[in-house]
């Protein structure tokens, strides 16, 4: 884990729980498992992340930038099918344990 602390946008994290059904601050339950973290390699200035992982037994990808020692949340949604199965293939799970 790179940093303990989290930030974010509060507009942002309640336009993310109208849009997606998540706020940042129940987002970061993320982290409380193993994460996949990928580099986007968006072109910004700050470098962003991609953060796969499971929260209560759901998938979920966030967007995530490294700010003076916090993770700043950019986004966090439902993740995709590949994604799902890239962490499970991680995390050594199967299909059977997502029953």
């Amino acid at each position: 884990m790179r940093a303990e602390k989290f930030e974010w946008d509060p507009e942002k994290s309640q336009r993310n729980l109208e849009k997606h059904g998540i706020s940042f601050v129940e987002a970061r339950a993320l982290w409380e498992g193993p994460v996949i973290e990928l580099d986007t390699n968006s072109g910004t200035d700050d470098a962003r992340w991609k953060v796969i992982g499971m929260i209560a037994g759901k998938h979920w990808a966030a967007i995530i930038t490294y700010r003076e020692g916090r993770r700043r949340i950019i986004s966090v949604r439902r993740a995709r099918r590949r994604e799902a199965e890239s962490y499970d293939r991680f995390a050594g799970r199967n299909e059977a344990d997502n029953r």
